[in-house]
């Protein structure tokens, strides 16, 4: 064997070794685009990762696992509702080729997330309750799907008191995590504009199961209503330990931020009586795509959907209508594409704001029916209002998006 052939044998089986030559071409000829679905399966919100999958999935279903022509890899890793564990599990997920990822459901973990996005340059969907993904911390690889909490807090809070003027002492029992602060600090803005006295803030941490002392807390302020930020099973827990003290119905209960359908199922009628809703999504919403994935989600598991698959549906729409934008699967090109999507959507209109990656759309005000008024055991709610106000200029805090 000539030196010269002998050297180019040793030379390709460096490059291999190496990971670059044959394996990195090899590597750049594979067809599959790799999204991570980083769903809880265990921790605090165990019992939404599922549902955030069969959202996702369904998504995805519809385009038969495909778009541009190249099949779609779909991942999915539990992220246990704690920041380390999630970005380590979607750091092991980049390195397996994922690109893009949607979740986690909890804000700060998706805080803790997005950090690793705009680091590893993945695009990245979140819907939550924090401000900051599109507000202090944005960046660009990070999209927030859910609705501005200043855009919630002014859709309850004013509708609220159009149907109770004379309620104007409110008591708040508040999730301590960043979800519950963006959500707090912007009930007591719009509720300037009413006059509102809030006679009592009282915080809980993620996963409470012990309510009774908050509850005492909030009847001995004598509130016109109480209004809560939390989620899940937390709210579920408030809400019955409120009802069972004797404070509500007499007294207006708000859930602010709720799942919907996933929360209220589990309140008994009287519970809901008097129970005011705020949500991201209800599957009564009169547009084609929610009556059609409403219709769909039912007949496959015999519930209507709720915030957290139809968040999880749509994002993955969104993410989708970006590489039909972009006609391209690079990321950058995708995240240009969404900068300037607009999409009709489960929720109706809804547009990306290119400076700040957040979502405009709307929200929804619900009102509980007593148990009378209900033609069907699944007739929870009606949608009392919409709101889709966004966030003034004079708060946002997303000076500078940044490049890539």
């Amino acid at each position: 064997m000539s030196q010269q052939k002998r050297r180019d044998i040793l030379k390709i089986g460096a490059l291999a070794v190496t990971g670059l030559g044959f394996p990195a071409i090899l590597r750049a000829q594979s067809k599959d685009i790799v999204i991570l679905g980083l769903w809880d399966q265990t921790g605090a919100y165990a019992d939404v990762g599922p549902l955030n999958d069969r959202g996702m999935r369904m998504a995805l279903e519809e385009r038969d696992m495909k778009v541009l022509g190249k099949p779609i890899k779909y991942i999915t890793r539990d992220g246990a509702t704690q920041a380390g564990v999630s970005t380590r599990r979607a750091e092991e997920a980049i390195d397996e080729g994922a690109r893009f990822m949607i979740g986690p459901w909890s804000s700060g973990v998706a805080l803790a997330v997005s950090e690793v996005a705009k680091r590893r340059k993945v695009l990245h969907l979140f819907s939550g309750g924090t401000e900051d993904i599109s507000g202090a911390r944005c960046h660009r690889y990070s999209f927030q799907w859910a609705a501005s909490p200043y855009t919630a807090a002014k859709t309850v809070v004013d509708n609220f008191m159009k149907a109770n003027p004379g309620a104007k002492r409110w008591h708040l029992l508040i999730a301590d995590y960043a979800f519950g602060w963006s959500l707090e600090k912007y009930i007591k803005e719009v509720g300037k504009d009413h006059g509102l006295e809030f006679v009592g803030a009282d915080r809980h941490p993620l996963g409470e199961r012990e309510f009774s002392n908050y509850v005492q807390k909030a009847a001995a302020n004598r509130p016109d209503v109480v209004a809560m930020v939390n989620f899940g099973a937390d709210a579920v827990g408030a809400a019955r330990e409120t009802f069972n003290f004797g404070l509500t119905p007499k007294v207006p209960l708000i859930m602010t931020w709720s799942s919907g359908v996933e929360e209220l199922i589990q309140l008994a009628p009287e519970i809901r009586e008097n129970l005011w809703v705020g949500s991201n999504f209800y599957y009564t919403a009169d547009t084609t795509v929610a009556k059609r994935f409403a219709a769909s989600y039912q007949a496959k598991f015999k519930t209507p959907p709720g915030y957290a698959p139809s968040s999880a549906y749509s994002m993955t729409r969104m993410l989708l209508a970006g590489f039909d934008k972009a006609k391209s699967d690079d990321t950058q090109a995708v995240i240009r594409a969404l900068e300037t999507l607009q999409i009709n959507d489960v929720v109706g209109p809804m547009h990306v704001d290119g400076a700040t990656h957040q979502t405009l759309r709307p929200y929804f005000f619900l009102r509980c029916k007593p148990k009378a008024a209900m033609k069907h055991e699944l007739d929870l709610a009606d949608i009392v209002a919409t709101g889709d106000t966004p966030l003034p200029k004079e708060y946002a805090s997303c000076k500078d998006i940044g490049g890539f």
